[in-house]
């Protein structure tokens, strides 16, 4: 029972973390768009 229970709170927290990388790569994604579209114009 522990070790299953430690897994799946491993697994919530890795999914969080990747969640919140995303949220972070779009941002930055949308920054740098932003950033570069008025170069190409």
């Amino acid at each position: 029972g522990y070790y299953v229970d430690t897994a799946g709170k491993n697994a919530k927290t890795i999914e969080e973390y990747i969640k919140n990388q995303l949220k972070q790569d779009e941002m930055n994604e949308q920054l740098t768009m932003e950033n570069i579209d008025p170069f190409k114009g």
